[in-house]
């Protein structure tokens, strides 16, 4: 499972990578056009948008699995290390459930929904757009059985800890 990790990892890195690029050329392109040519790109702002859109929700998925997410470590912090554990498994158990709600099956409700609705500038459908949703709540799912499994408790001042 490890190796899979490493790979899912790897993977998510080059998209979002790929991703960021994409998006940064698209912006000087349209900068340019407006502000140089006097021809805006109305093209490119919706493709940064999708873009934008599968960025965020990738490399939050991403984040979560090197439980490098926002959190409040204060209470985490004051408790034992069984505790800590504890509290682990519980946010993961959340997490997993959040995301097998909202993101799987809300994200696929609005697929299903957007199937047919297509981009006024690219005529791409909006499935396309909205299907970052389940994507990468499959991700986030994967992440969080794998920190069921063998996570570990990160502490803010030493880095990582097998307890």
């Amino acid at each position: 499972m490890n190796n899979i990790k490493k790979y899912i990892d790897k993977i998510l890195l080059v998209l979002t990578g790929v991703l960021i690029a994409v998006m940064s050329v698209l912006s000087v392109w349209q900068v340019m056009a407006r502000y140089i040519l006097n021809t805006p790109s109305t093209t490119s702002e919706e493709v940064i948008r999708m873009l934008l859109i599968w960025f965020s929700l990738t490399s939050a998925a991403y984040v979560f699995g090197q439980q490098k997410h926002i959190a409040i470590v204060f209470v985490r912090d004051k408790l034992p290390v069984k505790g800590q554990l504890w509290l682990l498994r519980l946010s993961n158990i959340i997490l997993l459930i959040l995301a097998l709600i909202l993101m799987i099956w809300g994200g696929i409700q609005v697929v299903d929904l957007t199937m047919t609705q297509t981009a006024p500038s690219t005529g791409v459908s909006m499935a396309l757009m909205y299907g970052a949703l389940p994507i990468s709540g499959l991700f986030v799912i994967f992440y969080a059985i794998y920190n069921l499994i063998y996570g570990n408790i990160m502490s803010s001042e030493e880095g990582s800890e097998q307890p």
